[in-house]
């Protein structure tokens, strides 16, 4: 992949974020269950005047409490800001959630070590990072964790609780559609993405069946994504 193709493919993934409806077509459907229970069991603990920031929050608002910042604008964004230096006071938050960051930055461990700071004493961290995925640059795609790999990136805070939050079917669909998509691209990133997306969204209640593999003791091996949630002391 040449940078020019890749700096193309982001421009048009940023254009189509602007908009709420064309933004379901930058991606498919990638159902997080166990993630998705776990934040809104946070955001419900931490109702009325906790803070709360969403960390590379795109075009989502989880709650009226939580302030979203992002790289580059989304009608969502309250600010605009760069992880590895949060533009925040020591022991701001009650709590940070970032979902599908930290593989698109260049030092992880310097991104965790703002979120440690800018937490309060008590506060917590919830994290979703990929394992099996297809490459994704937004603009940029640099690593991926394992269960162990993220619990150990967080090794500042207390786990809570950690594992697979897109389960194996996941990383089936994303493997299966970028493969689809390259055999019969001619040769066209554009083309391959539209053919893996299409292929994608045609086949995505397959995903259903993630529901009782991430109840699997082991799914982690195998996940597409991973979370991790722990506790500032």
């Amino acid at each position: 992949m040449t940078d020019s193709k890749l700096d193309l493919i982001s421009r048009l993934k940023g254009a189509f974020r602007q908009n709420r409806l064309l933004s379901l077509l930058v991606g498919c459907p990638n159902p997080a269950p166990r993630w998705n229970r776990c934040v809104k069991r946070l955001l419900r603990e931490l109702q009325g005047d906790a803070r709360i920031l969403d960390l590379g929050a795109g075009r989502q608002r989880r709650a009226p409490n939580v302030i979203n910042l992002d790289i580059e604008p989304t009608p969502e964004i309250d600010l605009i800001g760069d992880g590895h230096s949060l533009p925040f006071k020591d022991n701001t938050f009650d709590a940070v959630i970032s979902e599908a960051v930290l593989e698109h930055v260049h030092s992880p461990n310097r991104v965790v070590q703002e979120i440690h700071r800018v937490l309060k004493p008590g506060g917590y961290i919830c994290v979703a990072v990929p394992f099996l995925q297809g490459y994704h640059a937004s603009p940029h795609d640099y690593q991926r964790w394992t269960v162990s790999g993220i619990v150990q990136l967080c090794a500042a805070f207390t786990e809570i609780e950690s594992g697979a939050c897109a389960g194996p079917t996941a990383s089936l669909h994303w493997i299966f559609r970028e493969y689809v998509g390259l055999f019969f691209s001619f040769g066209s990133l554009l083309l391959a993405k539209a053919i893996s997306l299409l292929v994608g969204w045609l086949t995505f209640p397959l995903l259903l069946l993630d529901g009782l593999l991430c109840l699997h003791k082991d799914a982690g091996i195998l996940a597409s994504a991973v979370y991790f949630f722990g506790k500032k002391l």
